[in-house]
């Protein structure tokens, strides 16, 4: 039988989880309001290529911000002005001195308009612009860590405020010629939201990672959210709204047995919404260590929501530990998290403890010292591995204290993380590289605190192991 995937927004209505009101949630088609992308990295010779893609025959807003990996402050933020169809591809390198800078050659309007002071242009011969902008430490200039070199890896939020209505001058101004060019981005320097609807969705996202110099490649997606807003939100280029944490205080939860039954969760608080799509008990993939093919693999577990929870004098559930910054002392963030390890057959030592900080994480899988796949320096850490091909799962907390939050009256167990797994194989002088997203397991996720639950899609739901990212039946 065909398997199809279908919309958790349609599901709710139609299987009866949210009769009362909307809710963000992770859109299976990977298409969305909002798009989260895992991972950058600038650093030894690495470079990342980006593409925020227009599905839909509407033009939009959106914004674009560039977080570094410690604490998700904003390296580069811009405004985007995408036209009907358009594709925005842009790359994230080493800058001239320190740190990373975005490059990119794409015609979309931006404002500020990158490659503008402190950044540089340069007119090619046949007549495209390449743009350069440098990132910037202003945001974290005080931390115990205030180094540019931060931005050398981090991840990247992209969200929708609103479609430039049909015909309006907005929409008419970021619209292409046939050669390209848009007609007027001088324009949205003084834009101020006049003529943007309700966001509509339909972005994705897909990132390469390449090294030039290993002959490597890794391709990753970005999450999407879907039902992120409502409404219309447009804000001038450099405003900290609208962030991640600020959408619809709703979210749909899968919830139980397959595509079958959904909660609709009033949690009134942006940042719980979001972070209670992405909540997983459980990362699981692959490792592969095998020295005769030249195996390495890392993980990278990123926390897109984090920054909301944790950049507080205590912290908010999920997470249990928050950040300080400085300026004299730094506390990372950390999260225990629990670790078993398999061989290809199944054979696994006991369970053992580890730590998990920053918003990103990239794990080189090896012993102390051990090399990373996809070449990253800072902010790396290591975790050993007993087997050199098999597969591993990460359980957020330990079985005596799971990292929880209570919202809508629901108690939901796990993290909101996202990421994958890199591995790369050496072939001589030349190397191969793939990326797998994490497996993420719900296993009793959503249970309620009465019993009386005729509001909600299902009733003291006891069980369930169900991906975020994907339904089928």
């Amino acid at each position: 039988m065909q398997k199809k995937i279908i919309s958790l927004a349609v599901a709710a209505s139609v299987l009866g989880g949210a009769a009362g009101h909307a809710g963000q949630y992770v859109n299976p088609d990977k298409t969305g309001q909002v798009l989260l992308f895992p991972f950058y990295n600038a650093e030894n010779e690495n470079i990342t290529n980006m593409h925020i893609v227009n599905t839909t025959g509407a033009a939009k807003a959106v914004k674009v911000r560039v977080l570094e990996y410690k604490n998700s402050d904003v390296v580069l933020d811009f405004n985007l002005y995408l036209a009907k169809y358009d594709e925005f591809a842009f790359g994230v390198i080493a800058g001239d001195v320190e740190g990373a800078q975005i490059v990119t050659a794409d015609n979309s309007c931006t404002f500020p308009e990158l490659g503008t002071a402190p950044g540089r242009s340069y007119l090619n011969n046949d007549g495209s612009t390449t743009r350069f902008q440098p990132l910037t430490n202003s945001a974290y200039d005080t931390d115990a860590d205030s180094t540019i070199g931060r931005t050398l890896t981090g991840h990247v939020e992209v969200i929708e405020m609103g479609v430039l209505t049909d015909g309006s001058t907005a929409a008419t101004n970021a619209t292409h010629d046939t050669t390209g060019v848009p007609a007027n981005c001088d324009a949205f320097a003084t834009y101020d939201g006049a003529g943007l609807g309700a966001p509509e969705g339909g972005l994705y996202g897909l990132a390469s990672h390449i090294n030039a110099v290993s002959a490597s490649a890794f391709g990753f997606e970005a999450t999407a959210i879907d039902d992120w807003s409502t409404g219309a939100a447009h804000t001038a280029a450099g405003s900290s709204s609208p962030t991640v944490a600020e959408g619809a205080g709703s979210a749909i939860i899968q919830t139980s047995a397959g595509a079958t039954r959904y909660a609709d969760i009033n949690v009134g608080n942006g940042a719980q919404a979001a972070s209670a799509v992405l909540m997983t008990e459980t990362l699981s993939n692959d490792v592969m260590l095998n020295p005769i093919v030249g195996g390495m693999t890392d993980w990278v577990v990123t926390f897109p929501t984090k920054k909301a929870h944790v950049d507080n004098e205590t912290a908010v559930a999920p997470f249990t530990d928050n950040w300080v910054g400085g300026p004299s002392t730094e506390s990372s963030a950390c999260e225990t998290v629990s670790v078993t390890q398999y061989d290809r057959e199944g054979q696994s030592p006991a369970a053992t403890a580890a730590s998990i900080c920053n918003s990103v994480a990239v794990i080189a899988m090896g012993p102390a010292g051990t090399e990373s796949a996809l070449g990253v320096t800072t902010g790396l850490t290591t975790m050993s591995s007993p087997y050199i091909e098999g597969w591993q799962s990460m359980v957020f907390g330990t079985s005596e204290a799971r990292n929880s939050m209570t919202v809508g009256g629901y108690t939901m167990t796990g993290l909101p993380a996202i990421g994958f797994a890199a591995y790369k194989i050496g072939n001589g002088a030349m190397s191969y590289g793939n990326a797998i997203d994490h497996r993420t397991a719900s296993c009793n996720v959503l249970s309620h605190a009465s019993n009386n639950a005729s509001s909600h899609a299902s009733n003291n739901v006891s069980s369930h192991c169900a991906s975020h990212t994907s339904v089928s039946y």
